[in-house]
């Protein structure tokens, strides 16, 4: 695991050094460089395979190919032999060593060999070719700007943002975006001149001819299976669960698991046990002022016993958040809305372990979500009002007695009702803004976006199983796994997601959604799986995960926040809001209205981060206090 870094062109005295300085938290065990007159690379490092061998960047034998790369190559082994077989010499134990002979021998195609999570850069001299690859699913980042003819990049955006040609300049198209996602979606990032480069996508660049983005990997969604092969299904759904787990506890330093006590960390944690030799580590949050329901701990409690794991358990309170706000925002370089709890889960776990198993992935694959729940209602609502039959008659599951609801979702297409589970929809968009707002933001419509993803699903497919590619290409990589990746490297732990190897990934792609909610059963066949593992009262339980219980903290012990960073004075910086109806937002959410908790947090989250940016714009390196925020000891250090 590392951060890497790099640009083409002739060196700048000092800039690798600085970039990389901006990412020491991913990788604080080493660090190196590779300079020609034709391209700059750097990496840090955090050694996890080959402790003492595995230094970056890594060539082959003549130096004429040579590699930095983040993330992990699980089949390494098996890769490595195949290449020794074909001739190749290894001088390390690194997986890193298998991608300099896996593309020597099969070219640009060589990523199709890996079953990994990576984003690697590959300076092949003899062709005067810098390429950049970024993972199947996006587990982990990688960020370009190409100006000039020539192009930078690097693990997080504040590498890129050191090089003196990348202006700092918002894209009002990705902030449209981000008010109705939570998110900012790849390819977009908030600067203007950034990209992020998006799952299964490779940049080559040649001196004279620019760069070129392209697909190297596109997700299978042909359906294959029938409701009849069900049982077949999960013995092979168990079966690859079962590899994908023994791989990815390939290691040379110590590794546990996140426990939720929900059915895919379980899983994960039962298989991890077997596997292991010794008592595997266990990691879950809990909350000092957190209301009754949030029982993560208790069936957490329940699976550290049944496997006899050496449990931990991390407490957090609203005034952890309000002081820490600031540095999370920061580590996260754009507005991001979604989950951010395993910021303190995983600085609690660094304690103990270097390399930590999550169930991240399952719910995308198999169908989880509050938007998956809605999907079987809105199409049979349809269906009895296409055929005159009574809505009465229709089974809600789910949203039994909010018939209006979901009726009212029924007049919007997929790709815009599915918004209705992000922060605000278009006309909500429009709602909110002053003209100024409108003027920037407007003329660009997420639902359109959202609309071009949908429609390149499979048509032949069941209605669930297009939301789910929606979200695989969407929320999956600019929330679930975004911060996942950045808010654990950001105390230097690596995440391995068993569920999103790209065999598994697969074949819960090519199952039909009757099997993934069916008769009220959220992941239908994935439970199934899982209850070889776990207990009734664990398959049976309401689903949480990590979130912080966000409703109640803003009402009670942050409630004086919203206040004062969502002032007029404050709000004024940018001008793009209505303070009169951000202020009627707040009223109605502290009077008990639930579902504005993501509108609110996505407006205070982007206030935060925008005078942040101004402050950081103005004056690098600096120090900014905002008020009402008390700054962690480490705030201004973060780069």
């Amino acid at each position: 695991m590392c951060g890497i870094a790099g640009y083409s062109g002739a060196k700048i005295d000092g800039l690798v050094p600085r970039m990389l300085d901006g990412i020491r938290h991913r990788g604080p065990d080493d660090d190196g460089e590779y300079s020609d007159e034709q391209v700059q690379l750097g990496m840090v490092r955090l050694s996890i395979i080959d402790l003492s061998g595995g230094h970056q960047p890594i060539s082959n034998e003549e130096g004429t190919v040579w590699v930095i790369f983040n993330g992990e190559i699980f089949n390494y082994i098996e890769l490595r032999s195949e290449l020794e077989e074909k001739g190749y010499r290894f001088k390390t134990s690194s997986d890193t060593e298998t991608i300099v002979h896996a593309y020597e021998e099969y070219g640009l195609s060589f990523a199709h060999k890996l079953n990994g999570m990576f984003a690697i850069a590959i300076w092949d001299s003899r062709k005067q070719r810098l390429v950049l690859y970024r993972d199947r699913f996006g587990v982990k980042p990688l960020f370009y700007s190409t100006l000039s003819g020539q192009v930078i990049f690097g693990s997080e955006i504040k590498t890129v943002l050191c090089h003196p040609a990348v202006s700092r300049e918002l894209d009002h198209e990705a902030l449209s975006h981000y008010f109705s996602l939570r998110n900012v979606p790849a390819p977009y990032t908030i600067y203007r001149d950034i990209r992020a480069l998006r799952p299964g996508e490779m940049l080559s660049w040649n001196r004279g001819q620019g760069a070129e983005v392209s697909r190297w990997y596109e997700l299978p969604t042909a359906i294959k299976w029938t409701d009849d092969d069900e049982d077949t299904l999960v013995d092979r759904i168990d079966e690859l669960l079962r590899d994908a787990v023994r791989l990815r506890l390939r290691s040379d330093v110590s590794y546990g698991a996140y426990l939720s006590g929900g059915i895919d960390s379980s899983a994960v944690v039962a298989i991890t046990s077997e596997c292991s030799a010794s008592a595997v580590k266990t990691f879950t949050l809990t909350f000092a002022d957190s209301p009754e329901h949030k029982r993560d701990a208790y069936y957490a409690r329940q699976v550290a016993e049944r496997y006899a794991t050496e449990h931990h358990e991390c407490m957090m309170s609203s005034a952890d958040l309000q002081n820490e706000l600031p540095a999370v925002i920061r580590h996260l370089d754009q507005p991001f809305a979604g989950v951010i709890s395993s910021f303190w889960l995983s600085r609690f776990m660094k304690q103990f372990v270097t390399v930590a198993l999550s169930g991240d992935g399952a719910d995308d694959m198999f169908g989880s979500y509050g938007h998956h729940r809605l999907v079987w209602p809105i199409a049979e609502m349809r269906r009895a009002s296409g055929q005159g039959r009574s809505l009465g008659d229709v089974d809600l599951s789910f949203f039994k007695g909010r018939e209006d609801f979901v009726s009212s979702l029924t007049q919007y297409p997929p790709w815009e009702w599915r918004l209705a589970y992000g922060a605000f929809m278009q006309h909500e968009k429009e709602e909110l803004l002053t003209e100024c707002g409108r003027q920037l933001l407007m003329p660009y419509s997420t639902t359109t976006f959202l609309k071009d993803i949908y429609q390149r699903s499979d048509p032949r497919a069941d209605e669930l199983n297009r939301m789910l590619y929606l979200d695989i290409n969407t929320l999956l990589p600019n929330e679930i796994l975004y911060f996942n990746d950045m808010l654990s490297m950001a105390h230097s732990m690596e995440v391995r997601t068993p569920f999103l190897d790209y065999r598994l990934a697969e074949l819960a792609c090519s199952i039909p959604g009757s099997l993934k909610i069916r008769q009220g059963k959220l992941k239908y066949i994935l439970r199934r799986v899982a209850a070889r593992y776990v207990t009734s009262e664990i398959l049976e339980r309401p689903k949480e995960g990590f979130v912080l219980p966000k409703n109640t903290w803003l009402r009670e012990g942050m409630s004086g926040l919203l206040d004062e960073v969502l002032s007029p004075e404050r709000l004024s910086l940018h001008g793009f809001f209505k303070y009169q109806r951000i202020a009627s937002l707040i009223a109605a959410f502290r009077q008990g209205d639930d579902t504005l908790t993501f509108k609110i947090w996505t407006l205070l989250v982007f206030q935060l981060w925008y005078e942040d940016y101004l402050a950081d714009k103005q004056s690098r390196p600096g120090t900014y206090a905002i008020p009402g925020i008390v700054q962690p000891a480490s705030y201004n250090n973060l780069a």
